[in-house]
C-alpha cells in the first residue's frame, strides 16, 4: 500500500494544473477554507506545496499510512494531538477518494 500511495504522489506532483487568481490570493492557497485548514496548512506546507496534498483523494486510512510513510521514511516530525485529528479529519473531508475539493483548472 505504501509503495502504491508513494508512486500515486510522485505522478501526481508531475501532473500540473492552473491555479487561479483566487487561489492564488488565498492564505491557505489552494485548500479550501474549512475547519482544520490552518493545522492542515501549516504541517503540510512546512514541506511541499499544498497542491501536492489537495491532488490525491484518500481514504481516512490512506491518509493515516501515508502521514506514517512521511514521519517514517521522509523525517517528518510527528503530528500531536490535538492537531493530529484536525489535520486527519480535514484532509479525509475535503480531500477523500471522491477529491471534492480537487483544484480544477478553470
Amino acid at each position: 500500500m505504501i509503495r502504491k500511495l508513494v508512486m500515486t504522489v510522485s505522478i501526481l506532483a508531475l501532473v500540473p494544473f492552473a491555479v487561479t487568481a483566487a487561489e492564488d490570493d488565498s492564505e491557505y492557497g489552494v485548500f479550501v477554507d474549512k475547519p482544520g485548514v490552518e493545522e492542515a496548512y501549516a504541517y503540510c506546507s512546512a514541506c511541499h506545496s499544498e497542491r501536492l496534498v489537495a491532488q490525491n483523494g484518500l481514504t481516512r486510512d490512506g491518509w493515516i499510512e501515508l502521514m506514517e510513510w512521511m514521519v517514517d521514511e521522509q523525517e517528518m516530525d510527528p503530528v500531536e494531538e490535538p492537531d493530529y485529528k484536525r489535520v486527519l479529519d480535514y484532509l479525509t473531508k475535503n480531500y477523500g477518494i471522491d477529491r471534492p475539493n480537487f483544484p480544477k483548472n478553470k
